[in-house]
């Protein structure tokens, strides 16, 4: 048996030959650097962080936020002020993106998406606040979905 698209937890993991799929721990270590590259360079102190999660309990969102936060995790000055999740899609990344905002406001230097469609409700949020996503004030991690 070939998995693809998501790993299973076995007990036996030769139940299954290999997995062709998305390795999604290191795409959140990906974004970690960008992070850090960006904002190194232009602010002092903390690096106030807001994650837009996938689903609760999917595999992506697990491994993202895992890869993500073993980045992180190297460099004090990141704190990730507000998690919750956007259940992968573009209404509810602006819905809670909104609230993020509502709570945080220009608190927030970067936003980390799990994917693509809840980074650009986000950034309807974010313009429709009145700022500008990719400026100082707010940075767009891209993650492939």
């Amino acid at each position: 048996m070939i998995l693809t698209d998501r790993a299973v937890e076995v007990s036996d993991d030769s139940l299954y030959l290999s997995l062709i799929g998305s390795d999604f721990v290191e795409e959140g270590r990906k974004a970690g650097p960008l992070a850090a590259r960006e904002h190194a360079r232009t602010l002092q102190g903390d690096i106030n962080i807001v994650e837009l999660q996938g689903t609760v309990g999917s595999a992506p969102a697990n491994d993202r936020k895992k890869g993500f936060a073993e980045i992180i995790a190297a460099d004090p000055r990141y704190k990730i002020i507000r998690s919750q999740t956007g259940d992968f899609t573009r209404a509810k990344g602006k819905e809670v993106m909104e609230a993020f905002l509502k709570a945080e406001g220009k608190k927030i230097n970067v936003l980390f998406a799990h994917n693509d469609d809840m980074a650009i409700g986000a950034i309807q949020a974010i313009e429709e606040a009145g700022l500008k996503p990719g400026t100082r004030h707010h940075h767009h991690l891209r993650s492939t979905a």
